[in-house]
């Protein structure tokens, strides 16, 4: 059975993040291990490893680098230690103790195909593990941030992505917190889809779009992409199963769409 780690609890403002144990593991034989995240607290801090040369194609202030790059150290610690696939973790409690953030852990675990979303969002954490498995593609987990309705437009921005997404990056601080290490990406303009499946596992949204620009404001997130949406915008503003969404190039999605729909998901739209 596929063990997926829950390392803290969903963030607080977080809506729709949480999910009964016993429905992951009937519907996608996914044990959910709840670990407590001062373990990783205490992991991180203990690390001394200095940052391989050549690990990353940016630079940045060097004793935040280590410090994010110990947080990605201890986390593979504990993918060894309790056997996961993949985690998500309420990661601003780090904040406060590690004054860091998981934003490039995230990034690097996400490049190697070890699934990592943020905030405790378990849903967001089973909607890669699906994409993960089913079409072997890598994820960018964001936020909507900016939608133009009368254009059919949405503007998603988050401080992390994996790392082999981007046809280039460079680092930047946490925007929320302004400290710790986050990626800035660009991606490449080209089809996507846009995927989730909501804390009841019973509904998924699939929409289909294309990637038109990338953006640099200050004001949001550090990756931040503008979609041409073929499907309709007001899905977000209606009704949207959480707040986190999953962005993947392409759109050949029919494998999971008819593996949710075997499993009496509805598609919502």
């Amino acid at each position: 059975m596929i063990k997926l780690g829950v390392i803290g609890k969903p963030s607080d403002w977080l809506i729709a993040s949480d999910v009964e144990d016993s429905k992951a593991k009937e519907i996608f034989d996914v044990e959910l291990c709840h670990i407590d995240i001062k373990e990783l607290i205490t992991l991180s801090m203990e690390k001394k490893e200095k940052v391989p040369m050549g690990l990353f194609k940016a630079s940045f202030d060097e004793v935040e680098l280590e410090k994010a790059y110990h947080i990605y150290l201890a986390l593979k610690d504990m993918i060894q230690k309790y056997d996961l696939a993949g985690l998500t973790i309420r990661c601003f409690d780090l904040l406060g103790t590690v004054k860091s953030t998981s934003c490039l852990a995230f990034a690097l675990l996400n490049q190697e195909g070890i699934i990592a979303t943020c905030e405790g969002d378990v849903p967001s954490m089973l909607s890669m593990y699906l994409m993960k498995s089913l079409l072997n593609k890598p994820a960018f987990q964001a936020n909507p941030s900016r939608i133009d309705v009368e254009k059919n437009q949405i503007l998603f921005a988050h401080c992390t992505l994996p790392l082999s997404m981007c046809t280039s990056y460079h680092f930047d601080t946490h925007f929320e917190s302004g400290t710790g290490v986050g990626v800035k990406g660009e991606l490449e303009e080209r089809e996507i889809s846009v995927f989730r499946i909501d804390n009841s596992l019973s509904r998924f949204v699939l929409l289909k779009g294309r990637i038109i620009e990338n953006f640099k404001f200050d004001n949001l997130c550090r990756t931040q992409i503008l979609l041409q949406l073929e499907d309709d915008v007001t899905y977000f503003l209606r009704n949207p199963l959480g707040n986190h969404h999953l962005i993947v190039y392409g759109q050949d999605t029919e494998a999971l769409k008819d593996y949710l729909l075997a499993r009496h998901f509805q598609q919502v739209h």
